[in-house]
């Protein structure tokens, strides 16, 4: 009985349990240099989207290749990757159910003679 439980919770435990992955963490920078912000400071939405995109070009990246290095599966650094993508840079509406809103598609359609 006991062996089975332990079973059942090694082989359904989270793959970042296993291999002991952090959650990734960005740090706020002062716009265009090193500093950090202070926890207080609010950023502007268009200073916290630069923020974003700089921790994804300078830390989720090299946090996916440190994770690719050690012998993780890389599916699984490339999902840590993704979901820290869909949690920052997702569009969300409150009103809708789960939240998250997709980009509508459009077709266009161009007449070339």
């Amino acid at each position: 009985m006991i062996y089975k439980l332990l079973f059942y919770i090694a082989f359904f435990s989270p793959y970042n349990g296993y291999y002991n992955l952090e959650e990734i963490r960005c740090p706020q920078w002062v716009p265009d240099s090193n500093q950090l912000i202070p926890q207080e400071v609010a950023l502007s939405p268009m200073m916290t989207l630069h923020n974003k995109m700089r921790c994804y070009c300078q830390v989720v990246k090299a946090k996916e290749r440190e994770c690719i290095v050690d012998n993780v599966p890389r599916a699984i650094c490339l999902g840590r990757t993704k979901s820290w993508v869909e949690a920052n840079f997702s569009l969300r509406n409150l009103n809708m159910p789960g939240g998250i809103v997709t980009v509508p598609t459009r077709n266009l359609i161009v007449n070339v003679e």
